[in-house]
């Protein structure tokens, strides 16, 4: 069962337990100070907040009206659950970064060669590769290549169409994610490989 959950959602359900735990204690020592019982130790209710549980005990103290007083509650718990939503919001953050490239860079971009033939379409697995074989039929391409690790096909344009315009086509073919141009990268200098000597 946790094996099919996703990292997020097994977050989620510790997050939710833990401070419903922690409610529930909070509740429980004010029932015990009420009876003059052997109580939880503080350390313990502060321990629930620092693990994940600071919305439990902050809840707590207002439902119960337990540790109201408390310097060390009413002050530290507001702030160990202010500390806890500034950690998630900074790590959940994403910026967006942006990348300036320097000008021969770009030109080397735009002067990319690719295959005049040859392209490469993604399709939905969901959607299944049927469509796309259909329309691969009804358009006379030539498949070049299956991709077996990846829903893709390396495909041929047919004779008498452009490249442009038989990818514009299966843009429009139902599944179909992208269509790409089949690029060609040069090696500038030939890798060669590392002898190691003993």
């Amino acid at each position: 069962m946790f094996e099919e959950m996703s990292e997020i959602q097994l977050i989620n359900i510790y997050l939710a337990a833990i401070n419903m735990v922690t409610f529930f204690i909070f509740g429980i020592d004010k029932w015990k100070a009420k009876r003059s019982k052997w109580r939880i130790p503080e350390t313990t209710l502060l321990g629930l907040a620092v693990i994940g549980g600071s919305i439990g005990a902050w809840l707590g103290m207002k439902v119960w009206h337990h540790k109201t007083m408390h310097k060390t509650f009413k002050y530290g718990i507001p702030l160990i659950l202010l500390a806890q939503i500034a950690i998630i919001l900074l790590t959940s953050c994403r910026t967006k970064q942006t990348v300036e490239l320097s000008t021969p860079k770009q030109e080397h971009q735009l002067n990319q060669e690719y295959s005049p033939n040859v392209f490469l379409v993604m399709y939905d697995a969901e959607v299944g590769k049927e469509p796309l074989q259909k329309a691969i039929k009804t358009y006379k391409c030539e498949v070049i290549y299956d991709y077996n690790i990846i829903n893709g096909m390396a495909l041929k344009k047919p004779e008498g169409k452009s490249l442009d315009e038989t990818m514009q086509y299966f843009k429009e073919v139902e599944g179909v994610l992208t269509v790409e141009y089949d690029r060609i990268n040069h090696l500038i200098e030939p890798v060669k490989p590392r002898l190691e000597l003993k």
